[in-house]
């Protein structure tokens, strides 16, 4: 849908965004255009899934096919779905904003996903950013 809405207007609109479907059996299946990789919290640890499948952002290719990646859930996960607007900063590498961020995160160990976002927006309170942001936060449940 993103894509055919981007290609409308060729070169002059696009996006970055995830798409994704978690079934019955906790499988995640989900394609990247350009975004931020979801983060994984599981049991104390936090890690990024792997992106290496990123496609091109929606609309800068018309017609290009995204490729997915499978990963598995546990109950109890709790995977972030964040905008770069939570870790880009000028003049800093995105890695240290993703850090920032996953450090926060690991903190929101054993909370809902509301309190986790809740959590998240509120060290964030102080700082003036530079982009808008978006946040979602989902537990994999029994």
């Amino acid at each position: 849908m993103a894509e055919r809405v981007a290609v409308r207007r060729p070169g002059r609109l696009s996006a970055t965004g995830i798409i994704g479907h978690i079934d019955h059996r906790r499988t995640f299946r989900w394609a990247c255009a350009g975004h931020p990789p979801p983060m994984l919290l599981r049991r104390g640890t936090v890690s990024l899934l792997d992106s290496e499948h990123r496609s091109p952002l929606f609309g800068v290719l018309p017609g290009h096919q995204h490729t997915t990646a499978t990963d598995s859930l546990r109950d109890g996960d709790l995977l972030l779905f964040y905008t770069d607007g939570m870790v880009e900063r000028r003049g800093e590498d995105i890695t240290e904003g993703i850090g920032v961020l996953r450090e926060t995160l690991l903190s929101c160990d054993g909370l809902t996903p509301q309190r986790a976002q809740d959590t998240i927006v509120a060290g964030y309170a102080g700082e003036a950013l530079e982009d808008g942001t978006c946040l979602l936060a989902l537990q994999v449940g029994s």
